[in-house]
């Protein structure tokens, strides 16, 4: 995993004592949050009122294909969800489009985001709407004319393999009116993919979100940046790769007009580890430390939650949380 320094526009660094002890030390179990749905009730309740903006997470596109009983049951439920003190929005979708069925059928893709729109914003009005999508034409360094022949081969095979993301494709579903935010990923290349073009993973970042002003996206979403920084066990990365990764995915986004910046995740497992961005045990690290300046800046940070992978106990791992992020994307337990 990648680790971060700094969390949005490039500012003073706030300077706060890292752990002094380096030793590893196996966390306590985490205490639980009771059982079933209610717990997802007592998660959202605990973030509220902590202050911290409240977005519930769910696969709705899942429900949708699974027809109209299973997407109807979770809109319910995010309806009733939606009353609670400190929700904001839901996401609906992780990285859409980028996987079948949605990836070769841009239309289907539509109609999935129109169902949900018309029925989330009767069954919650007032409530955002927000998915999180990767462009990989981004990543391809548009509008860089000493790349040229590089990106232009770059795109005609992200084209090729994404049709429901081609740059004219996110231009429709943005206008549609159906989103409110979008969660944007770059999907840029390797660094020494571009070192080898000639440029800096640095340009290339600053050129996707040039693009995305360009094609003004802004004007119908409010775009945030997004990023997966979490780790396996203790942060590995020095202060000058947490540096690099901050500015990249944090200050370049902020300041081409991203309003905040999505860090995935709290603590979850994925692909058979445990991932998290503090260290075991809620302990701080590099990467920590860079979150928590950039906030001190003003940065506007997400991150994702669920109360079925705590690192210390609700209470703790929510206080911990609220010291960095200001919005976070809670499981609804709806999948």
């Amino acid at each position: 995993m990648r680790h971060i320094v700094v969390a949005m526009a490039v500012g003073s660094l706030v300077v706060l004592a890292p752990c002094s002890d380096a030793r590893v030390v196996s966390p306590p179990a985490a205490t639980p949050v009771g059982n079933g749905p209610a717990r997802y009730e007592i998660a959202i309740d605990a973030a509220a009122a902590r202050g911290l903006k409240v977005w519930v997470e769910v696969d709705l596109a899942k429900r949708w294909l699974a027809g109209r009983s299973s997407f109807d049951l979770a809109v319910r439920r995010l309806g009733e969800l939606a009353r609670r003190r400190g929700v904001v929005g839901f996401k609906i979708a992780d990285e859409l489009g980028y996987r079948p069925p949605f990836r070769n059928d841009p239309a289907r893709l539509r109609r999935f985001l129109d169902d949900s729109a018309r029925a989330l914003r009767a069954a919650a009005p007032g409530r955002s709407i927000l998915v999180d999508m990767v462009v990989p034409e981004l990543g391809c360094a548009p509008g860089i004319p000493a790349v040229a022949s590089r990106s232009k081969s770059c795109r005609q095979a992200a084209r090729a393999k994404y049709p429901a993301l081609r740059l004219e494709a996110i231009d429709a579903v943005l206008a549609s009116g159906d989103l409110d935010v979008l969660d944007l990923s770059t999907f840029l290349l390797p660094s020494a993919t571009y070192r080898d073009w000639g440029t800096s993973d640095y340009v290339a970042q600053l050129a996707a979100w040039h693009e995305a002003e360009r094609r003004g996206w802004e004007h119908h979403v409010l775009l945030q940046g997004r990023k997966a920084l979490a780790h396996p066990g203790r942060y590995m990365g020095t202060q000058a790769n947490a540096e690099h990764d901050a500015i990249l995915f944090v200050d370049e986004p902020r300041a081409s007009g991203a309003a905040a910046i999505d860090i995935w995740t709290w603590r979850q497992t994925y692909q058979g580890r445990v991932v998290r961005l503090m260290d075991p045990g809620n302990r701080m690290n590099e990467l920590w430390l860079a979150l928590a300046a950039r906030r001190a800046t003003g940065a506007v940070l997400f991150t994702h939650f669920s109360p079925s992978s705590l690192e210390v106990g609700l209470a703790n791992d929510l206080d911990q949380l609220a010291k960095v992020f200001s919005d976070v994307f809670m499981a609804g337990g709806l999948g």
